[in-house]
């Protein structure tokens, strides 16, 4: 059974994974980034000459970053580490004062012949009620009588705790505990009578710095030594801070490299320099004769400066990450930036550049194809490399057709030459043809009439012939009929030639032909009338006249062929005519 027209076959349906297009999409949109990434495309190299180019001038941005976060990293280390130095000689100084207030007291008492120990304990105490927070301990201790002269030994002593803040006493001459005299300071600090602050010495966080102040009398002699001792966490809370960018340490030593202060190690274990990470290295290059410095070390910078008066350094520590972390981190970001917004921008103009590239490309693909040389090289190349190949090798071949070109010309210029001299022999060939067609169509026009005329002339001659041909028709007839030596049909027969003749002559110009028979009628009759004097013979008449007739019929037929030949040249003198028209107009047209 056919199918009717309403018909329609149902269209198969097409199931789509989207999965599947989707990982297409991205497998060719893979593919075309890595055919763009390819050191040996144009789009390549221009992406990666951009990009290391601007990761160079990020990463020397960067290191003069670097460099001028360094010096202002410097700037700030030295600028936190003067605080923390001028922290430490406020409370050296205060401490030195502290003491010289109570050396003098304690002098002006003696010149003044106070000989009671209440009053320098007194005095004592009174001066630690108002020591600074710092201070954990204030004595007198007089030399041998130094003081009160009736008394040997005295060493008042007033101390505190951060455990237990009340005010302690001890007296330290009453050998009831350590007899100074008998200790190991009294020979080191004492007797030496010099002005000195000692070294770290306790345990734990009890731990002390104690200074020792003489006191000299007017009259030069060894009174005895103030003291004050300084609370070691104090000075750990002066320096328990960072450096820079809330990282680094501060340390507190002598210039013999013997630990004072160590925050970052509070129970103050270390005890030299040689102890210190990264420290051990770095301090043959601290001078005595630089009171300030900065240095790099393994790990970071290290930055000291000198306690004016004391022969103590404050040492700073920044590492490295502190100055560099956030240079590496803003680098990174405008790194990551500038390589997302070049490659945005380096892909648009990629891709813009291919759009136009491209169709030459292909065109250029098609004459590599076609040159063996050229595709040998082609594969090879980019294709900024691979247009200007196919540019070089299309320059040549332009360079091959113009040479081909200029002979061409040269060639066309002598043919110009030669077509120029052409060109004017046919105009003199049209000029002479427009002349000649012209004389041709007058020629032709004056021939055309005068045959007109000679076609009416022979109308007239054919008509007077067909007359003549009647004639000698009846003429021969009626000499037939004639009897012999008849006089007088032949004088009969002369006028009826001589009437002839004149109505011949009477139509115009007769032709030669009949002219001829007139003449040869005129010259029979007049031979039949001589023949008749001398009585001619009938017969011969008769045989004349029977010529006469046979042939003005021939003369009647040959005047027919004339007319008709007189028509045939009308004909050919009016295709002449034409023909020369024709010539005079496509000369004219060929000439212009």
């Amino acid at each position: 059974m056919p199918f009717s027209k309403s018909f329609i076959p149902p269209k198969p349906s097409l199931s789509i994974d989207p999965t599947s297009s989707a990982q297409a999409s991205r497998q060719r949109l893979k593919q075309t980034v890595m055919e763009s990434l390819r050191l040996n495309s144009f789009a390549g190299k221009l992406f990666w000459m951009i990009m290391l180019g601007a990761l160079s001038g990020v990463g020397g941005m960067a290191f003069l970053f670097s460099e001028m976060v360094k010096y202002q990293a410097e700037d700030q280390v030295r600028s936190t580490l003067d605080g923390k130095v001028n922290a430490i000689s406020s409370v050296t100084a205060a401490a030195e004062t502290l003491a010289s207030g109570l050396s003098v007291s304690a002098i002006t008492l003696h010149e003044r012949q106070a000989q009671y120990p209440d009053t320098y304990r007194e005095l004592t105490l009174q001066l630690f009620e108002k020591r600074p927070e710092f201070v954990v301990g204030l004595g007198v201790s007089q030399s041998k009588n130094g003081l009160i002269a009736n008394q040997p030994w005295f060493f008042p002593y007033y101390w505190t705790t951060s455990e237990d803040p009340s005010i302690q006493y001890e007296n330290f001459a009453d050998n009831s505990g350590e007899f100074y005299p008998e200790s190991d300071r009294y020979e080191q600090y004492f007797v030496s009578r010099r002005t000195a602050w000692t070294e770290p010495y306790g345990q734990g966080p009890n731990q002390l710095l104690t200074y020792y102040l003489p006191l000299m009398g007017s009259d030069g002699r060894w009174l005895g030594t103030t003291l004050v001792d300084i609370d070691i966490q104090y000075l750990g809370q002066l320096l328990n801070d960072t450096v820079f960018h809330k990282m680094g340490h501060f340390l507190l030593l002598t210039r013999s490299g013997n630990v004072v202060v160590d925050p970052s190690n509070p129970e103050n274990n270390l005890k030299t320099h040689e102890e210190i990470a990264g420290l051990k290295e770095l301090w043959p290059n601290i001078s005595r004769d630089n009171k300030t410095g900065f240095l790099e070390g393994e790990n970071g910078y290290w930055a000291y400066a000198e306690v004016p008066g004391q022969d103590w350094l404050v040492l700073g520590f920044v590492p490295y990450a502190a100055v560099f972390n956030r240079i590496a981190l803003i680098t990174l970001l405008a790194t990551a930036l500038m390589v997302t917004l070049l490659s945005i921008a380096i892909c648009l103009a990629i891709r813009s550049l291919n759009r136009h590239l491209r169709p030459v490309l292909n065109q250029c693909n098609q004459l590599a194809e076609t040159d063996s040389g050229l595709l040998a090289q082609w594969n090879q190349e980019d294709d900024l490399t691979q247009l200007s190949l196919a540019f070089f090798n299309m320059l040549e071949r332009l360079n091959l057709d113009a040479e081909t070109i200029r002979r061409h010309e040269q060639k066309i210029e002598q043919e110009t030459l030669h077509a120029g001299q052409v060109s004017e022999q046919f105009e003199d060939l049209t000029h002479f043809l427009r002349r000649h067609a012209g004389k041709q169509q007058r020629l032709a026009r004056d021939g055309q009439q005068r045959l007109n005329k000679i076609a009416h002339g022979f109308q007239s001659v054919d008509s007077q012939l067909d007359t003549l041909s009647t004639l000698g028709r009846s003429l021969h007839g009626e000499v037939r009929r004639l009897p012999v030596h008849s006089t007088e049909i032949l004088t009969a027969l002369v006028k009826q030639v001589d009437a002839l003749k004149n109505v011949i002559e009477l139509g115009g110009a007769p032709s030669p032909q009949l002219q001829f028979l007139t003449d040869q009628v005129v010259k029979s009759l007049l031979t039949l009338q001589s023949h008749d004097r001398r009585w001619p013979s009938v017969e011969q008449l008769q045989q004349q006249t029977g010529e006469i007739a046979q042939v003005g019929q021939v003369a009647s037929e040959e005047a027919q062929a004339l007319g008709e030949l007189v028509q045939s040249m009308t004909s050919l003198l009016a295709e002449i005519e034409q023909n020369s028209t024709t010539l005079v107009r496509r000369s004219q047209s060929v000439s212009q």
